[in-house]
């Protein structure tokens, strides 16, 4: 079987070049290979060439097994695993059975079945037929069973009798790699050398790139790290690899934005933009990107618009992102003329490809608000494919979007290509989603078994074949999809939606379902929206009030609401009820079940914004509010727009921030204090203290004592010194506040009702002393707003504040008696009904660091900085940097003595959020200016 020219001489035989006989000796000698088909990868090669398997597959598959016309196929593509050169045995020794043993101890060993693998070794020893496949066995099962210098050792003698052996190699190094090593690093050193040699015989090594990444990096070499890190990202990468990649590209952007702070490198800001785009940090890459526009070099023209195109589709800016597409592709073609080698110039044809890739992805996208898009799409797809081109992910998006468009024959025409010529049988699921928009019965159940045969743990399958079964009232075939969903491990909402229909619908059959009686049907959908605003009031409203019984009690309730109607609203709804309730994961699952039955369901996609945002992943929670914003219809509230300035302040893009709330504004011409207030902190984010200032005062008819707070507030976090004292003055003056000086400040009347007003004002006179570095007058400023605090009903967090400002000052005495009286407002807030901090929870962890701050030891303090990592972002927060935490953390550094830290901590923070009045207070009175930056 490995004699190539005997394999040769049989087709040249006369039998074979007779037209007549030529077709009939195929079908036998194919009738041969279903028993004997374990051959050498050239024979396969010639095989294909002179039986025309490849393009006649469709053909041979009416008479012969699919799964063998795929085995074949496949082993014409790729080959024999196993070299047959290399057996060892008699010649007429029962290798085939040898091959059986082989596969059977791979597989139990990849399940760690190791004595039905040692059993296998065995009746494969007994044949008397050795070959390196089964000695990399025999090592594999040793080092599972604890005996790793036997392994390594059966596995070098095998490399010294085939050395260079890409298989041997390989599997050594992956041994050695699985080790730990003891201190000395030696199991990894080895097994990087290995790495090394095979990436020098075939620089695209999967695994040797892989290897060598996290290798370089954890010997701080990023930049080697990060070239075997893009050989991998070009096949892409597990959730492992992805951590990695995104733990290199932080360590080389550090190096990057140092270079771009000092000599503005246009190269080293181009590939900080690349870092950026892999790393997810879309918003970064932008705003970088756009300085580069007017100082680029020309011969980088190509490179930026393709930056551009891909950075804008990563942020759902489809259309943008089309835009960019013309601009690269025509950079490219110019680019095209000039280029000097073959290798320059396939790589450009391969980006010219790459932009229509993304027109093509971008335009699907934007089909589901335009329906013209998917046209669009089409005709790029089709230009991707021109000259016979093979590229497998096109067309079956190219069969999606004719779903989409209900061109269903072309939709099945690419499925029939996809399965025929290329054996991709997960194209059957796009034939099961074509026969569901068609009512199209038993094309569902065709097509939905097909799956199930293939990809047993496909759930839409299931669910499509059940929803067909249920409506046709063919309970006995329904129970069986239920029954083959549970033995394959298929958990699905949806199936137990239909589980319950068929429990509760019967005929004769009655339920209570909701506060009503429902007989034989589900829920109409009058009763379903009534049965909603009750529950919105009576259970959601208090979950989302911290009262987390009202959770246990809703879920069953809302459940059976899902039940009786599982679709994309249903899920959304209960989505924001887990959502209220903090079970993210819940949560998440349910939009995104909406979202596979509806893509465009705005209210899913918004659903996730928030559930992203409140997990601190902002970049994501952007993506998901464009495609909302997208999508969204006519009830949806154009207060999303704010919502998403919320989020482009939270990843520090005020100009973002500001842009997006002036088209909200444009849109709805709203002057509510609620949005007023929330241009004016944009305002302030950008230093800009004087609009934000008159924007407060807008609203001073309505509520003068909060606009002259803001108001200072505002000029303190935008380092506008005069005007703080300009607007306290006016703010003490309008309160009857004797001045003796500003460090003097005198009540000269006073009065229960009027006491918040003075407290307010005395804070934010401690304040300004701290922002500005003056600590005479912020403990008599402190002193006189604690004379007030008991006569409010909170203010715990004007305490936790005044204790900050006394460890700052080193007020220990003070802060002792202020931290005394935190802790016994913490504790009340333990026992009251209402949780307080239920959506703020880094406020709470930060008072109670501070509480704790004088009276326990620093391990203490440090678990419980620690417990940070487990908090959300608080729900109302808008800051890049969380300017409460991280303000006890450095004044928690600086305690501990590790000053360099804390004043790098610092000036980063400062960078990022020039307005923290945190981190002002602490770079003043403990770190000043000249030494912190």
């Amino acid at each position: 079987r490995q004699d190539v020219e005997q394999w040769k001489a049989l087709f040249e035989d006369d039998c074979f070049i007779s037209l007549e006989d030529e077709e009939n000796c195929r079908v036998k000698l194919l009738r041969f290979l279903t028993e004997h088909y374990r051959l050498p990868g050239e024979v396969w090669k010639l095989l294909d060439k002179k039986l025309s398997l490849t393009s006649d597959a469709a053909k041979l598959r009416e008479q012969f097994p699919a799964d063998f016309i795929h085995y074949i196929l496949t082993k014409c593509e790729r080959g024999e695993d196993v070299e047959f050169w290399q057996f060892e045995g008699a010649e007429d020794a029962p290798y085939d059975l040898f091959l059986k043993y082989y596969d059977r101890c791979w597989q139990a060993l990849q399940k760690n079945h190791y004595e039905q693998a040692e059993e296998n070794i065995r009746n494969a020893d007994a044949l008397g037929i050795r070959h390196p496949v089964m000695e990399i066995c025999r090592a594999e099962l040793l080092s599972g069973q604890g005996k790793v210098e036997e392994a390594l050792a059966v596995l070098e003698g095998q490399r010294l009798k085939y050395p260079k052996d890409a298989m041997l190699e390989y599997n050594t190094a992956e041994t050695l790699w699985r080790q730990k090593d003891e201190g000395n690093g030696s199991y990894r050193l080895r097994s990087a050398e290995i790495y090394r040699a095979l990436k020098e015989e075939n620089d695209n090594h999967y695994m040797a790139n892989l290897r060598l990444a996290e290798w370089y990096y954890d010997n701080g070499r990023f930049q080697e790290a990060k070239k075997c890190a893009e050989k991998v990202l070009a096949v892409g990468g597990n959730e492992e690899f992805t951590e990695l990649l995104g733990k290199l590209n932080r360590e080389i952007e550090k190096d990057l934005e140092e270079e771009w702070r000092k000599s503005r490198d246009c190269k080293a800001a181009l590939e900080l933009c690349w870092c950026y785009l892999q790393d997810g940090k879309i918003c970064q890459g932008i705003n970088l990107a756009l300085k580069l526009e007017k100082i680029l070099p020309p011969e980088r023209e190509a490179e930026w618009n393709g930056l551009m195109a891909k950075l804008y589709v990563e942020e759902a800016e489809y259309e943008t992102s089309v835009s960019m597409t013309y601009l690269w592709e025509q950079s490219l073609e110019k680019k095209l003329l000039n280029d000097k080698s073959e290798e320059d110039r396939e790589k450009d044809r391969d980006r010219l490809k790459q932009a229509r890739m993304i027109r093509m992805q971008c335009n699907y996208n934007l089909g589901f608000r335009d329906k013209d898009k998917f046209a669009e799409a089409i005709r790029e797809g089709e230009a991707i494919l021109e000259g016979n081109a093979k590229d497998i992910g096109v067309l079956m998006e190219m069969a999606q979007i004719y779903t989409e468009m209900q061109e269903y024959e072309k939709c099945e025409d690419i499925v029939h290509t996809l399965v025929e010529d290329y054996q991709i049988y997960a194209a059957y699921a796009v034939s099961l989603e074509a026969y569901k928009r068609q009512l199209n019965a038993g094309g569902v159940i065709r097509a939905g078994s097909i799956c199930i045969q293939y990809f047993p743990t496909f759930v839409k399958a299931y669910e499509y074949m059940a929803k067909v079964y249920l409506d046709l009232g063919y309970g006995e075939e329904l129970e069986k999809v239920f029954a083959d969903a549970e033995k394959n491990g298929v958990h699905s909402d949806i199936l137990e939606a239909y589980q319950y229909q068929l429990n509760h619908f019967r005929e004769n059959s009655t339920t209570n379902i909701g506060d009503s009686k429902q007989c034989c049907q589900p829920m109409g959908q009058d009763i379903l929206n009534n049965s909603l605003r009750v529950f919105r009031k009576e259970y959601r409203k208090p979950v989302e009030e911290g009262k987390l019984a009202f959770y246990e009690a809703g879920l069953p309730k809302i459940t059976v609401y899902l039940n009786n109607c599982p679709d994309s609203y249903m899920f959304v709804e209960r989505g924001i009820f887990h959502r209220a309730a903090h079970h993210y994961e819940e949560a998440k699952a349910d939009f995104e079940k909406a979202l596979s039955l509806n893509p465009s369901n705005p209210y899913a996609l918004n659903g996730l914004s928030f559930l992203y945002k409140y997990l601190g992943d902002y970049e994501k929670a952007l993506f998901y509010i464009k495609r909302a914003i997208l999508y969204m219809d006519e009830d949806m509230s154009p207060v999303i727009y704010t919502d998403m300035a919320d989020l482009y302040s939270l990843l520090g893009c005020y100009d973002m921030a500001l842009a997006t709330c002036r088209q909200y504004e444009e849109m709805t011409h709203d002057k509510s204090i609620w949005f007023l207030n929330q241009l004016a902190e944009v305002y302030v984010n950008l230093g800009k203290a004087e609009e934000a200032c008159a924007l407060y005062e807008q609203r001073e008819g309505k509520d003068k004592w909060s606009c002259f707070e803001d108001s200072v507030d505002a000029c303190l976090k935008c380092g506008n010194a005069q005007l703080a004292e300009e607007k306290l003055q006016n703010w003490a003056d309008e309160l009857g506040i004797k001045r003796g000086g500003i460090r003097n400040l005198l009540p000269i009347r006073m009065n229960n009702s009027g006491s918040r007003e003075y407290i307010r004002f005395y804070w934010e006179a401690v304040w300004v002393r701290l922002v500005f570095g003056e600590r005479q007058g912020v403990l008599e400023y402190l002193n006189r707003m604690r004379k007030y605090t008991d006569l409010q009903e909170s203010a715990e967090s004007k305490l936790s504040d005044a204790v900050f400002a006394c460890i700052v000052c080193g007020f220990n005495q003070e802060g002792k008696r202020f931290a005394t009286e935190l802790t016994r407002w913490l504790q009340r807030e333990k026992f009251s009904e209402n949780n307080k901090y239920y959506n703020h929870e880094k406020a709470y962890l930060q008072m109670e660091i501070l509480s704790s701050w004088y009276t326990k030891e620093d391990e203490k303090l440090q678990e419980i900085l620690d417990r940070e990592n487990e908090c959300e972002i608080c729900h109302t927060c808008t800051s890049v940097v969380c300017r409460e935490m991280e303000g006890v953390r450095i004044l928690f550094l600086l305690r501990q003595g590790k000053v360099e830290e804390a004043r790098k901590r610092l000036n980063r923070n400062l960078e990022i959020q020039p307005g923290d009045e945190y981190m002002l207070a602490i770079r003043h009175m403990l770190l000043p200016a000249e030494e912190a930056l």
